[in-house]
């Protein structure tokens, strides 16, 4: 009976063993698609030494031995962490693979597919966007370009969205073509106000020129708060009427954009390249 007890204890820690030498790599996920300056990192129970393995390159060693409280229960420790700091672009654009090992031996890897912005590290650029609908669709962010993580960055998280709803003061700039009336043909640009009302699925848009005209947009969203890609009705009180789309829509607390692409379609017949643009403090 001794010796079935220690038959079964030998047995049970033997298969304890695994578990107690486990690994993650929890960054970067399977499938995943990378781009920019980033980390690798992940834990290991029992390695002394952590190294990275790019497709078919000789291994890097990572930082290892960092803290990590939540693998105590699972490792019997809290030193178990490592990390590795990486520039995506050097690898070029496509699908690599990353291998971990723990003291020479592989314990996880991950197939990746890398995003580049045609160079190894972007310098100079200067760029931003907001993302209505962003993290939900009550919500809306601003992202800046970062150089240093070759990446755009969180700026601002705005409570409401979308911004675009309110009062902007600015211009009507048009370019035309296509026009039954040949004098219509060209470019254009007058003072306007705009009234635009939002919901999760549609945007009406209330234009007063300087002049006296007045033009209403009625449109609906493709996808709730995605602004471009919206489609509508158009109409003003010179008889003008058509059909429009969202080609690009921009907007901050203070400034705002929408590229337009207009088809009239009654006695005029211009394709219209339109920008609305405004200000508001």
């Amino acid at each position: 009976m001794d010796s079935l007890r220690l038959c079964l204890a030998a047995a049970l820690t033997a298969a304890a063993l695994p578990a107690a030498a486990a690994g993650v790599l929890e960054n970067p996920q399977p499938n995943a698609t990378v781009n920019g300056i980033g980390v690798i990192s992940g834990w290991h129970c029992t390695a002394s030494r952590v190294e990275l393995v790019f497709d078919a390159q000789a291994p890097l060693r990572a930082g290892s031995g960092t803290d990590r409280l939540d693998t105590q229960a699972t490792c019997g420790r809290r030193d178990t962490g490592f990390g590795f700091l990486v520039n995506w672009a050097v690898l070029g654009a496509g699908p690599h693979t990353v291998r971990a090992l723990a003291d020479g031996v592989e314990f996880a890897s991950a197939t990746v597919t890398v995003a580049t912005w045609g160079t190894e590290f972007l310098r100079g650029r200067t760029g931003g966007v907001v993302l209505d609908g962003f993290p939900d669709a009550s919500q809306a962010v601003e992202l800046a370009w970062s150089e240093s993580l070759q990446s755009f960055a969180l700026q601002r998280v705005y409570a409401e969205a979308p911004m675009l709803a309110g009062r902007w003061n600015g211009a009507d700039l048009e370019r035309r073509s296509g026009c039954t009336q040949s004098q219509n043909n060209g470019s254009r640009g007058t003072y306007a106000q705009y009234d635009i009302t939002m919901s999760s699925d549609t945007m009406s848009i209330s234009q007063a020129g300087v002049t006296g005209l007045t033009c209403q947009y009625l449109g609906q969203l493709a996808v709730p708060f995605v602004i471009p890609g919206a489609t509508g009705t158009y109409s003003c009180s010179d008889g003008k009427r058509g059909t429009w789309r969202v080609r690009t829509a921009l907007a901050s607390a203070t400034e705002m954009q929408l590229r337009l692409d207009i088809q009239l379609d009654t006695s005029e017949t211009c394709a219209v390249d339109a920008i609305l643009g405004g200000s508001r403090f």
